[in-house]
């Protein structure tokens, strides 16, 4: 049996064939409350019990919003198509916020990229020859399919952290996780371009103009996402210097904060939309038709140079804050997901998706060989890679990218709804086969992926412990960086001081006496001194303040803020937090290695220090 779906974007309603019920297309008149109750309760609960069970939490929200099927509110159901996109623009969100820039290196881009490029175009080229879909149709299908779930692979690399202690390769997939991500969700937005053309492709001229145009399109996006994004991180660094006649405009609160964040991003996703009644762009490109701007890849890029210019502070209450909104935005989506959903998709996965999926997964494998082979040979700075593990490593690599669940959910129904495909002729068909496909890749690569991860991720960390630790590798590469750069010739504000004034900054820093700072150096350093609970009292009259800390001398600031730093505990959960146990969440928390995103950055701080 074929499945035949067909949604219409206005009206949110849902025909599946024979299937069809009352329920599916008008929904059933009761308080909507107590459908948003439904919703969050009982998919949290369903989430709940399936994390328990070491299976993805995204695959029990589905279910329930399978279940809910059968007795939709009508205006829930009438608003289905608006939830999943916000739902959808938290995802675009997400996804640049979790990227840091200092963090990528060259054998960062070839794992997160090449392999996942070689997955897509083996879907797309299987899609081509044996399904009789057209090149754009094709590539649509093999990025919406190929993408890792970020959110179910990042819990899991930090719970192998903290029981691998210095085990360089979750850190890498951590790092890896969030970037192919975004690579998928950028790439969508350029291939939309064309699986969606404004006017004629029926001359060279034609097509020529539409690619031109979209190559001015994504120059303008990434230009634009850099400006919004650097624009809005300095506007939340310095909000709290706005004053008004000596009094402080701005709260300086992390609620505060995350409103800016959350109205800047939907001014990015806005600013690339089109009318809803006319359908003509907000800002037209002019020569071409289309919108100036991409909508997907600028609010990513937003989030990507909001971050690297925001403080790092701001940007972990942020974080946190956006964290949770996500944990409802993942209940609403799978919900919404599980609700499109019937049992009858499931006998199509073996002859129609099965023999693809396969395809697609053996070219990702030839890929992280590839990859792993080339940053060894080429001797990238940084990478973990050992040449007497690297079938190991390919096999740990390519088990972390098994798991699908929040792309293909997000992006699954996307060309239903915005009619991709409309001057091809098999674009229904085209059209319900993505959405089929997606649905399957989250409950058959969610659920079989995870429990692979599970079984052989811990025996593969420790079967090639026996290497060097992440840290001895980001030392290694901060030796190397420190060995290229010139020596300077002028005098640095680091220059040897007055050991005196140096113990009374240092006190001034941390709010101790001279004498308490000399005590504690003094049995740091020698351990045959005895250890003295009865240190001289702290200094009231200059603790530590924004102030002191950058009046005191360059050394003593570096340490202020690398204390500082050390105090907190780790944020790497915060937007991960809707696939984590409690207790994953709280050992990533507390876990002596502390944060690794943003790592490279405070590592070279601290080698400076040193």
């Amino acid at each position: 049996m074929v499945l035949q779906i067909r949604a219409g974007h206005s009206q949110g309603q849902l025909t599946l064939g024979a299937s069809e019920t009352t329920s599916d297309t008008t929904g059933l008149d009761y308080p909507i409350e107590l459908g948003l109750a439904y919703l969050l309760l009982v998919g949290y609960g369903a989430r709940t019990v399936f994390l328990s069970a070491s299976l993805p939490g995204a695959v029990g929200v589905l279910l329930s919003g399978f279940a809910f099927s059968y007795f939709f509110q009508y205006q829930l159901l009438a608003s289905r198509d608006e939830l999943q996109e916000l739902a959808f623009f938290l995802v675009l969100l997400i996804a640049g916020l979790e990227i840091r820039l200092r963090d990528l290196n060259a054998y960062i881009f070839i794992m997160a990229i090449l392999p996942a490029s070689l997955e897509m175009l083996a879907i797309a080229a299987y899609a081509i020859y044996f399904m009789n879909f057209s090149t754009i149709e094709g590539l649509v299908l093999g990025n919406i399919l190929f993408a890792i779930g970020d959110g179910l692979v990042i819990p899991k690399m930090k719970e192998l952290g903290a029981h691998f202690h210095g085990h360089p390769l979750p850190r890498l997939m951590f790092t890896w996780a969030p970037l192919e991500a975004s690579y998928a969700l950028a790439m969508f937005g350029v291939l939309s371009g064309f699986a969606v053309p404004q006017g004629s492709t029926d001359s060279a001229a034609d097509i020529a103009k539409l690619v031109a145009g979209n190559g001015l399109r994504i120059i303008f996006t990434v230009l634009g996402g850099a400006l919004l994004g650097n624009l809005s991180g300095w506007c939340l660094k310095h909000r709290t210097r706005v004053s008004i006649g000596g009094k402080q405009v701005f709260t300086g609160t992390s609620v505060e904060a995350f409103l800016m964040v959350i109205s800047t991003g939907l001014l990015a996703y806005s600013l690339g939309g089109s009318s809803s009644i006319t359908g003509h762009a907000l800002l037209p490109l002019g020569f071409s038709d289309g919108s100036l701007f991409q909508s997907e890849l600028f609010v990513i890029l937003t989030g990507v140079f909001l971050a690297d210019s925001c403080t790092e502070e701001a940007l972990h209450e942020i974080e946190g804050v956006l964290g949770g909104v996500w944990v409802f935005g993942q209940l609403i989506l799978f919900s919404m997901i599980g609700s499109r959903t019937t049992v009858d998709i499931f006998p199509e996965f073996v002859p129609q998706v099965l023999p693809m999926l396969l395809v697609g997964i053996s070219f990702r494998l030839i890929g992280i060989v590839i990859g792993i082979s080339s940053s060894l040979y080429l001797n990238l700075q940084g990478h973990p890679f050992s040449a007497q593990y690297v079938m190991q490593d390919a096999m740990f690599c390519f088990l972390a990218t098994l798991p699908r669940a929040t792309i293909q959910g997000a992006l699954g129904q996307v060309p239903i709804t915005e009619s991709f495909f409309k001057s091809q002729r098999n674009s229904a068909r085209v059209e319900d086969f993505i959405f089929l496909a997606a649905r399957l890749y989250i409950v058959f690569m969610a659920v079989f992926g995870m429990i692979l991860l599970n079984f052989f991720g811990p025996r593969m960390c420790l079967a090639t412990i026996q290497r060097k630790s992440w840290d001895e590798l980001v030392k290694a590469s901060d030796k190397t960086e420190t060995d290229e750069e010139p020596q300077s010739t002028e005098s640095s504000e680091n220059e040897l001081v007055d050991v005196s004034d140096l113990l009374i900054a240092i006190g001034d820093v941390y709010g101790l006496s001279s004498e308490a700072v000399a005590a504690a150096l003094k049995q740091a350093s020698d351990p045959e001194v005895p250890v003295d609970d009865k240190l001289p009292p702290r200094r009231h009259s200059k603790r530590a303040t924004a102030s002191t800390i950058e009046s005191a001398p360059g050394v003593v600031r570096q340490l202020s803020r690398l204390h500082h730093h050390s105090a907190k505990p780790s944020h790497d959960l915060d937007l991960a937090q809707f696939d984590c146990l409690g207790s994953t969440f709280n050992e990533a928390q507390n876990d002596d290695a502390g944060e690794w995103r943003g790592e490279l950055k405070r590592r070279g701080t601290k080698s400076r220090v040193e």
